[in-house]
């Protein structure tokens, strides 16, 4: 129903081709720009929605919000359009995939990748914490992978809200978000929110990235609610052991209960990455080379022996 509504609404501006995906409030096509001759991506307000003034105003929020945030890591919007019963945005076409999809077709991703994405993901974060934005949706089905670049793009920022904002009172004090991913705080509904919150959800995409697993599993939002809240999850380390034990250590710390004990903003957590990275690399170079000399070694003894 949203495909027909949009082309006839938008016929020799957009040409649509076909329909990317579902989400809570909109559905989102791939389009084509006639006029600039690009593909971009839609999102429609879902139809039964547009006639409620507060999804619209949702929906409106999240096209406002997410054009504010000039970052090369979130999927920026390039524009707003409301006519009567329909109302969508226009936003950049990133060609690739979602984490979830590449996630449900390989289970696992390489600790390597999956720092880059944590990297990605933790820069655009720290640049929307600094806009006092919280995104509260952060899971997989939410981020997008560019399939030349490999970059991690953030998207979705439907629920996002700013503290003291003009998000209403019913939002601010319930569980807004995606269950498996949600921080304690979020889960237990706390309206205190802020970006340490986010990071416990990027920490559950970690332990799900390298363990092919989610943290914490049950079949209702309660259960999940109170695991977050109280259980301890199985340790990354016992699920991964090859995996480099600063990556580890760094998603262990995103996803500590108490808000205290995570790391306190997106920056620290992005340098902490790098660092973790940077150190792999040193060590499997010096490895590799010690290798070399054991074999050279081995070689000059054996020709000093002849």
């Amino acid at each position: 129903q949203e495909r027909r509504a949009l082309e006839s609404r938008l016929t020799g501006q957009y040409q649509v081709v076909r329909e990317l995906g579902r989400g809570g409030m909109g559905v989102v096509f791939l389009a084509r720009d006639v006029a600039l001759h690009r593909s971009v991506a839609i999102k429609v307000l879902r139809h039964e929605y547009v006639n409620s003034a507060h999804h619209r105003e949702r929906f409106r929020r999240e096209a406002r919000m997410t054009a504010r945030l000039g970052h090369a890591g979130i999927v920026p919007v390039f524009a707003l359009s409301e006519r009567d019963d329909f109302v969508y945005m226009v936003m950049k076409y990133v060609h690739g995939e979602s984490l979830a999809e590449r996630l449900r077709r390989e289970h696992t991703l390489t600790p390597r990748e999956a720092s880059r994405i944590l990297r990605d993901l933790s820069s655009a974060l720290e640049h929307a914490h600094a806009e006092g934005m919280v995104h509260r949706d952060l899971k997989a089905e939410n981020v997008l992978i560019e399939k030349k670049t490999g970059r991690a793009y953030l998207t979705d920022f439907g629920v996002a809200f700013v503290p003291g904002g003009d998000s209403d009172e019913w939002e601010q004090s319930h569980a807004m978000g995606t269950p498996h991913y949600m921080s304690p705080e979020q889960a237990a509904g706390e309206a205190d929110l802020d970006g340490r919150s986010d990071l416990y959800s990027l920490g559950v995409l970690g332990y799900q990235m390298l363990s092919g697993r989610l943290p914490f599993d049950g079949p209702s939002f309660e259960s999940l609610a109170a695991q977050h809240i109280v259980k301890a999850h199985e340790p990354l380390a016992a699920l991964t052991p090859s995996a480099p034990a600063e990556l580890v250590a760094a998603i262990e710390k995103c996803l500590a209960k108490d808000r205290e004990a995570r790391w306190q903003d997106a920056g620290e957590l992005r340098r902490a990455l790098v660092d973790g990275a940077r150190h792999s690399r040193q060590r499997q170079v010096f490895g590799w080379r010690g290798w070399m000399r054991v074999v050279a070694g081995v070689v000059v003894v054996g020709w000093m022996g002849r």
